[in-house]
């Protein structure tokens, strides 16, 4: 019975460690390469082709590699993330690891069920995180943020 206890234990602690030693921006560059790109400790941009789905937090947020892992995962329109390309396996299928990053940050959602919607939600609310849109286009980065759009000379 002690044994089993022992053994109970250690493997309750093990998984907290590794949610919590989950590394989540290595993740989303392994799975999505240099599509992912970091543009500060407030912004985080997911590009497959000339448009952006990007997630901004009005301070810094160490926790938005997981908020865009989770969006992406469960949220995102982007048909790339459903599709192979290069014989690479699509994300929603290497994500092997969607269940470890949603638990990492399940405290943001106070229901017991810990849906990635309430999860997604809460995060967006605490964490102050704003979805937009970006297009490179014509010499320009053009970024959507609700109804206002503003473009940027590359």
């Amino acid at each position: 019975m002690r044994s089993l206890s022992i053994t109970l234990t250690l493997a309750l602690a093990t998984g907290f460690a590794q949610a919590e030693d989950l590394n989540v921006l290595h993740l989303l560059k392994r799975d999505l390469g240099e599509s992912i790109e970091v543009v500060s400790s407030r912004e985080i941009r997911y590009c497959p082709d000339n448009t952006c789905e990007i997630v901004k937090a009005k301070r810094q947020a160490k926790l938005l590699p997981e908020f865009l892992y989770l969006s992406l995962f469960h949220e995102s329109t982007y048909v790339e993330l459903a599709k192979s390309y290069d014989g690479r396996k699509p994300f929603r299928e290497a994500a092997i690891e969607e269940a470890e990053v949603r638990r990492k940050v399940a405290m943001f959602c106070p229901d017991s069920e810990k849906s990635p919607r309430c999860i997604l939600d809460n995060m967006r609310s605490r964490m102050g995180i704003q979805s937009c849109l970006g297009r490179y286009d014509e010499g320009n980065f053009c970024v959507s943020c609700g109804k206002q759009t503003k473009c940027k000379k590359l």
